[in-house]
């Protein structure tokens, strides 16, 4: 029994050590490779896999070339495919993954400058939702000009809801008691510990939240489709709809399958066409000749997930993002110390985390504009609570329309287990210097004493949060009270009190660049990404470092890996395995360069 045990083992290893070599070499290869653009492309865009803010593959990922497609790469496609003569036009693939509202808004308002060249666009689907909610992924299929669904599929258009589970009753049962205190009552977050249904001000700004959404759905809808938006507003009061009964309504243009949909394509563009996706399209290289020359260079800084001092384990097998304070703000310093570049683009997705390490970052934002350096924020989905906080500093503040972001509020407390423990005939005894010394054990409440320590502090970093974005926002302090307590908005009712100033992408965020720097729209603007990005074959070499391999004979397989993997591609017809970031030209002579 052994032996087979030791035998199946001995094949896993050696079967996550040749994909791992594989990784690297292939990563090697395609590094150095030259990948000529075909003269005739279809750009496709698979909604039916997931779309991330940011690109951390963790070594499980790429062993098994598991890699989703960042939005921001989707958006460069769309604009380098508008001017590029041989890209005919682009089909977009939707299933049961959907993007979010943020995502689709910022995908539809690159279609938009995409159509205004004229070539086509085709959204397809077997189903838009099937039997979920599918409106963001209509929502986006609706800017399409061709919008075709697969017979027996239907379009889940229905509304926005929100629905959140709580937990206090089943806790109870347990013995374990949440013990939280927040500033002030929006500051919802440990409800669903705390209570058994929404608290009254909670259920009031959840209701403005959802009908702001269906208002932003609605009204994209009716503008791609022509429609008045009271028109959008009661289809989706009546749906889902059938295949059928969505033609009849004018939500989709064709049924039919997905070779009749190629059957098309292929006389539009032509029988010698090329489906191309993101990736592989962003990997064919510029010529010489279009190359820059002269450009303005722009750092980019990107913040996602979780607040934390430091990443931890950011990007590992789980591959679970974290904003680690001492990472964003050594490069904010590092932008701010290099004198080639003018000004710092932060995308910021983040629903908050750790207050002192949102003030690390919220200090280098303010320690890079007083070396002279404007920072412009871009928000994705989320940028609330610690996420504004590392914002709110900005020369500018860019949110899209369904941005959730404020959250101007704070909660701490614990989860108190002393119950459970009881049930489970496990005793504690405690010894102990001072009365707070425990002020932070689970098997206790907070005793008086102990909750007025946790109130002031609560109360100090709720006071330095809401005076900071006073001043940050130019917004009286007097009425701070009515725009923080915790309570989040949407990007359109943001902008109405003053916590952002535009609405819009990526793309509204360099007209903010331009504007602040007094460049033209045709001036060349190159971003340089700090901290420069990690390669797979990085990613894997630090990987096997940390089980202690050494770099010299890391080096040596390494070589033989880069042999080996030029082999393989030639024996298999050099098949991608890892895309590598190229330079890239936009619009207005916008592109993207990695440092």
């Amino acid at each position: 029994m052994l032996k087979i045990l030791t035998s199946i083992f001995a094949v896993i290893g050696l079967l996550i050590t040749l994909l791992i070599a594989a990784g690297i070499g292939g990563a090697l290869y395609y590094q150095d490779a030259e990948v000529k653009e075909p003269d005739a492309v279809v750009l496709s865009l698979d909604f039916d896999q997931p779309v991330v803010e940011q690109i951390e593959p963790t070594p499980l990922e790429m062993a098994f070339a598991q890699n989703p497609t960042s939005l921001y790469d989707i958006i460069n496609a769309i604009d380098k495919a508008k001017l590029d003569p041989h890209v005919k036009g682009i089909v977009a693939h939707f299933d049961d993954t959907q993007p979010s509202l943020t995502q689709s808004q910022e995908v539809r308002a690159a279609l938009a400058r995409f159509r205004e060249s004229g070539k086509f666009t085709y959204a397809y689907g077997p189903s838009y939702g099937s039997f979920g909610q599918g409106n963001a992924s209509y929502f986006l299929a609706s800017s399409f000009e061709n919008i075709w669904l697969q017979p027996v599929g239907s379009v889940s258009l229905t509304g926005v809801a929100v629905q959140s589970p709580f937990a206090k009753a089943a806790l109870d049962k347990v013995g374990v008691q949440g013990d939280f205190m927040q500033r002030e009552e929006y500051k919802s977050v440990m409800e669903m510990f705390t209570r058994d249904d929404f608290s009254p001000p909670v259920k009031v700004e959840m209701q403005a939240l959802v009908e702001d959404l269906a208002q932003q759905i609605a009204g994209g809808i009716a503008e791609s489709r022509h429609w008045d938006i009271e028109h959008v507003k009661n289809l989706m009061t009546e749906g889902p709809y059938t295949d059928e009964e969505a033609l009849n309504a004018g939500l989709i243009t064709h049924i039919g399958y997905r070779d009749e949909l190629k059957n098309e394509i292929d006389n539009k563009a032509g029988l010698n066409s090329k489906f191309v996706n993101v990736d592989d399209y962003l990997a064919f290289k510029e010529p010489d000749d279009k190359k820059p020359t002269n450009a303005t260079h722009v750092a980019y800084i990107h913040g996602t997930g979780l607040i934390a001092n430091k990443a931890g384990g950011s990007g590992g097998l789980s591959g679970e993002h974290v904003m680690g304070a001492n990472d964003i703000a050594d490069a904010f310093d590092a932008a701010a110390d290099d004198k080639k570049i003018r000004a710092i683009v932060f995308r910021v997705d983040s629903r908050g985390g750790s207050p002192e390490a949102s003030e690390t970052i919220r200090r280098a934002v303010v320690h890079a504009q007083l070396k002279g350096k404007p920072v412009i924020v871009s928000m994705g989905d989320v940028a609330a609570s610690g996420g504004y906080w590392v914002a709110m500093n900005a020369n500018r503040i860019i949110a899209n329309p369904g941005t959730l972001t404020g959250s101007i509020g704070v909660v701490g407390g614990k989860f108190v287990v002393g119950g459970l423990a009881q049930k489970l005939g496990v005793n504690f005894e405690t010894i102990k210097s001072t009365e707070n010394a425990g002020i932070w054990s689970m098997v206790d409440g907070f005793s008086v004493p102990q909750r007025a320590r946790v109130n002031a502090l609560l109360d100090q970093t709720y006071q330095a949060f809401i005076k900071n974005v006073a001043a940050a926002r130019k917004i009286p302090l007097e009425t701070m009270p009515e725009i923080a307590k915790g309570r989040v908005w949407t990007g359109t009712q943001a902008i109405k009190v003053g916590l952002v100033d535009e609405l819009g992408g990526f793309d509204v965020a360099m007209k903010a660049v331009r504007k602040n720097l007094n460049l033209t729209d045709t001036d060349l603007i190159l971003l340089d990404e700090f901290p420069a990005p990690v390669s797979p074959a990085e990613k894997i070499i630090k990987l096997l470092k940390g089980f202690g391999v050494e770099s010299s004979f890391i080096g040596n397989v390494l070589s033989q890996l880069h042999v080996l993997s030029m082999t393989l591609a030639t024996l298999c017809g050099q098949l991608s395995i890892f895309d590598q970031p190229a330079l890239t030209q936009l619009p207005a002579g916008f592109m993207k360069i990695t440092r």
